[in-house]
């Protein structure tokens, strides 16, 4: 079969083969399958291409294999190769490690440190940010909070060197605003917004750059100046993720290849180089705009892509950073230069510099929380594929998608959810389509990014009630700042009698009052979708007795065990008389904490009561649906529950 027959057949661009590569570089990405993606890739450049651009293949071996495997070695001392506003990188002979420490060391000294490495775990939950797996492919393992940080040897790159004389020469609040702008210091790992990631800041300076290039040079002229200004930012930031593949795409173009073969090859070269970017808009945007369809509405349709990978791989959606995309990418360049003159030459710029970065945090406010990972994504689809024809422009389907977004129609399920927040507790109870959201404790302050991620995900703006079971820091380390943020319409830290939002009304069982904040713990009694539901917070065995002697018949079919599992709750008694279906535990680190106890768990196991922990399953949601109830973790378990 000729060559222009087999093409026939697969009906497959040339330009997008290396598009295709590229997801499933990205799902596979692990040792055993490297080997595999390479050969594809070199399989399909043999049949769709000629010969001579086999030496793409070849770069990629090159990056596949040679490219220095990260240790995992543990070091204390190194070089700092990366700032954020709670912790420094220290790198030392392909050993990375993260030093937690708010001294924030210059960019590029080498640094001693005392302490303990203590390995970065995964922490399991819907939609928090994978942060080990971000450490993991940028080839940290470990972690370190000193007592002691000591510089060896001062910094000697320039942008170490920027940071030591914004530090000399500017007021305390100059600094943290010259520093924000230019390295973004102010902000730790996490999407935070478009134009708060670093490489989309350096996208605007390559933008910026491009206006009066525009008119002041012919276009070839143009392209060599861009590439100056890239490398000479590349050689300042030491290489980041787009400087690295705006580069790769000038070398590409040189060898001949036009369009998405440019893309999809540089980005899958730099992705092998930088495996951690694939949570950065820096390589989102230029994958997704290089997806958009050819038609006369590739703005409107970038924009919704854009709109759609944010809302799921982030969690968020801010339409005006995307709507006004082709003006803030220059404005935050223009940004950047001025931080860098000013940093540079005391000029009189801070107040036009903190006028425009007043302008991102206001953006920043039209941002709209949720992700469309959720029961109602099947009828957006619908929605938006049974469209009328008139209608099939993409303004509309941009609004269609920012009314579900909005309204949290991508969730209209009630639902049942335990986070996972390490050693306490937070329950979210949810009413069919936003008709009710209680929250139920809030967990430890560390927790506080877990517990938002998860309440931003599901579109919550406001809360109707916020329990506080008792004072313990494990269930209200985050009450002021769940306050402040979501403003519940009730904060309940003394005993109801019962509680309601929307259509969910909730009881409190325990009539205990005294000292023994354990003993005197809110116990809430619900019934959900006709699913009986007893959540014992840290309540013991004298709570238990006084509830099965008031209550003889009391059955619940989830029983969310008391004090996370520990011996002084879940006697034999109570668990005779409550009978559960499932038992839940939220608890911590086992060798810290040594919760559940073996004891309970013993008896759970005489008893043939199954139990879930949120340490081992993460966040377990249970999900309402007419005759019956859906069971989901973020482990991956599924279960029905019949109703």
């Amino acid at each position: 079969m000729k060559q222009s027959a087999i093409r026939s057949h697969f009906k497959l661009p040339e330009e997008d083969i290396l598009l295709l590569i590229l997801p499933a570089y990205l799902l596979l990405y692990a040792d055993r399958f490297r080997l595999v993606i390479l050969l594809l890739g070199i399989c399909f450049y043999g049949q769709y291409t000629k010969f001579q651009k086999m030496v793409v293949p070849v770069l990629i071996l090159i990056c596949f294999y040679l490219y220095p495997e990260p240790s995992s070695d543990f070091i204390h001392e190194g070089r700092v190769i990366d700032v954020r506003r709670s912790y420094a990188v220290v790198r030392s002979d392909h050993v990375s490690v993260l030093v937690y420490t708010d001294a924030q060391p210059a960019f590029d000294s080498v640094i001693w440190f005392d302490g303990e490495s203590e390995p970065i775990e995964a922490s399991k939950g819907f939609f928090r940010f994978p942060f080990a797996d971000y450490c993991r492919k940028k080839g940290i393992r470990y972690s370190v909070r000193p007592d002691t940080i000591r510089e060896l040897r001062p910094t000697w790159s320039m942008r170490g060197r920027l940071m030591n004389h914004i530090r000399r020469h500017h007021t305390e609040k100059d600094q943290a605003l010259l520093l924000d702008v230019l390295f973004h210091i102010s902000h730790d790992d996490g999407f935070s917004g478009l134009f708060r990631d670093r490489g989309i800041s350096l996208a605007g300076v390559i933008a910026f750059a491009a206006i009066p290039l525009n008119y002041l040079c012919f276009p070839d002229q143009r392209k060599k100046v861009l590439a100056v200004i890239i490398l000479l930012l590349a050689l300042f930031y030491h290489f980041p993720f787009l400087a690295v593949y705006r580069l790769l795409r000038i070398v590409l173009e040189k060898t001949g290849m036009k369009g998405k073969q440019v893309t999809g090859t540089a980005l899958l070269i730099a992705l092998r180089i930088y495996p951690y970017a694939i949570y950065s808009p820096a390589f989102l945007l230029p994958y997704l705009f290089a997806f958009a369809k050819p038609s006369g509405n590739t703005e409107f349709e970038r924009m919704l892509l854009g709109m759609h990978a944010s809302s799921l791989l982030f969690h968020s959606v801010n339409p005006i950073e995307y709507m006004a995309f082709r003006l803030l990418l220059p404005l935050s360049g223009f940004l950047w230069v001025l931080a860098l003159s000013a940093a540079i030459v005391p000029l009189p710029f801070a107040g036009l510099i903190r006028c425009i970065d007043q302008l991102g945090t206001v953006i920043q406010k039209s941002e709209l929380p949720g992700t469309l990972l959720g029961f109602g994504l099947p009828f957006y689809i619908i929605l938006q594929l049974w469209m009328p024809k008139q209608l099939r422009k993409m303004t509309p389907r941009i609004l269609l998608f920012l009314v579900f977004q909005y309204s949290g129609l991508f969730h209209p399920l009630a639902e049942l959810t335990f986070l996972n927040v390490g050693q306490g507790d937070s329950i979210l109870i949810r009413g069919p389509f936003r008709t009710g959201d209680i929250l139920i404790d809030t967990g430890k302050p560390g927790q506080k990014n877990n517990l938002f991620s998860f309440l931003d995900a599901k579109g919550i703006h406001t809360l109707d009630v916020l329990v506080i079971t008792h004072p313990d820091t494990d269930h209200s380390g985050n009450q002021e700042a769940v306050i402040e943020a979501y403003r519940p319409s009730r904060v309940l830290t003394e005993h109801p009698a019962e509680f309601t939002a929307g259509r969910i009304t909730c009881y409190d069982l325990n009539e205990i009052r005294n000292e023994d904040e354990n003993e005197s713990s809110i116990v809430t009694y619900l019934n959900l979708n006709h699913m009986q539901v007893l959540l014992m917070a840290d309540s013991d065995h004298t709570t238990e007795e006084t509830l099965i002697h008031r209550y003889p018949s009391l059955h619940a079919d989830i029983l969310k065990l008391s004090h996370h599992g520990s011996s002084t709750g879940s006697s034999e008694s109570f668990l005779n008389t409550v009978r559960p279906f499932l038992a839940i535990v939220s608890s911590g680190a086992y060798k810290i904490y040594h919760h559940p106890s073996p004891e309970v768990t013993e008896r759970l196991y005489r008893k043939r009561i199954p139990y879930l922990d949120t340490k081992e399953e993460g966040d377990i949601s249970i999900f309402c649906f007419p005759g019956f109830n859906l069971l989901l973790t973020s482990r991956g378990k599924i279960a029905i529950i019949r109703v």
